[in-house]
């Protein structure tokens, strides 16, 4: 049966209200799985990094200070995103609940995919010249300065196919890096981030028993320490990632400053009900000290 009142808007509003956020649940949400994701009561975000410290001193009748030194500075500033649908009176008074629904599942949809290509982006241009951090690098590079005006750097990016022995090559590499003060970092890549064209690759390389891509058949020390995350979102189909999760979770932070919300008006002239989903959020990164990039040609 139709609705015919004159607030039949608002009598539909949390029915689609529930499908949208159902529909949300359905699909998978990447964001979390490889980012720390906070919220935020600010115009923007900014943190102010700073170097380590030195072994201890050996004791000599007092205790040794030492200053951290000013690292680099990371702003995250939320902007504001909103997407909206238009419903006509004629749809609820002829019954045409089947298409209402279709199009508040596609405006779900259009607000998932925001939010998966936006975190993805950060993966996709890590190669990209045109996209840097707060080193002003961009996040994947073989010369990220250690501290600001450092003439020392590091290197996490290589051109490496996705191997097994290629996985060991680019942990061994990330094992190298040390500090400002020449400490290891002692970076654990226990992550394996691919897009859907080296899924089957991955896979083996994380699963099988036995070491892959030789005849020895030795023991596959990867199986049981190598998580797998094939995210369809990454552009590159033959770029693939190694991250330090633990890590990942201090560097790589996303924002909610607003959370999409679903909200609704209706124009008295038309008689036309707009729906409308608005949030505010951003993304980024600290340092690179939790990713390794691989860029096969």
């Amino acid at each position: 049966m139709a609705i015919v009142s004159d607030n039949w808007a608002e009598l539909l509003t949390p029915g689609l209200r529930a499908i949208f956020g159902q529909h949300q649940r359905e699909m998978k949400d990447y964001i979390p799985l490889i980012f720390n994701v906070e919220t935020s009561t600010k115009a923007f975000e900014q943190f102010l990094g700073t170097g380590e410290l030195g072994i201890m001193d050996e004791w000599e009748g007092k205790v040794s200070y030492e200053d951290f030194d000013k690292g680099f500075k990371a702003i995250f500033t939320h902007k504001k995103y909103s997407k909206g649908m238009q419903l006509e009176r004629e749809l609820v008074d002829d019954d045409q609940y089947a298409e209402i629904k279709n199009r508040t599942k596609k405006l779900s949809r259009v607000t998932y995919y925001t939010r998966q290509i936006h975190a993805a982006s950060v993966f996709n241009n890590a190669n990209n010249g045109g996209f840097v951090g707060p080193d002003g690098k961009p996040l994947c590079a073989t010369d990220h300065p250690k501290m600001p005006g450092s003439s020392s750097t590091f290197s996490n990016k290589g051109t490496l196919e996705l191997t097994a022995d290629n996985v060991e090559t680019t942990r061994t590499e990330a094992l190298k890096w040390t500090d400002d003060k020449d400490n290891k970092i002692l970076t654990q890549l226990d992550t394996l981030i691919v897009p859907s064209a080296l899924r089957k690759k991955a896979m083996i390389i994380a699963e099988t028993d036995e070491e892959p891509d030789t005849t020895e058949h030795g023991i596959n020390v990867w199986k049981g320490n190598l998580k797998v995350i094939e995210w369809p979102f990454l552009t590159n189909p033959k770029a693939w990632f190694m991250i330090d999760s633990a890590r990942a979770k201090e560097e790589l932070l996303w924002f909610d400053r607003r959370k999409p919300d679903f909200a609704n008006q209706v124009d008295f002239d038309t008689e036309i009900a707009k729906y409308k989903v608005i949030g505010r959020w951003s993304y980024g990164y600290l340092s690179p000290l939790w990713i390794y990039g691989n860029f096969a040609a």
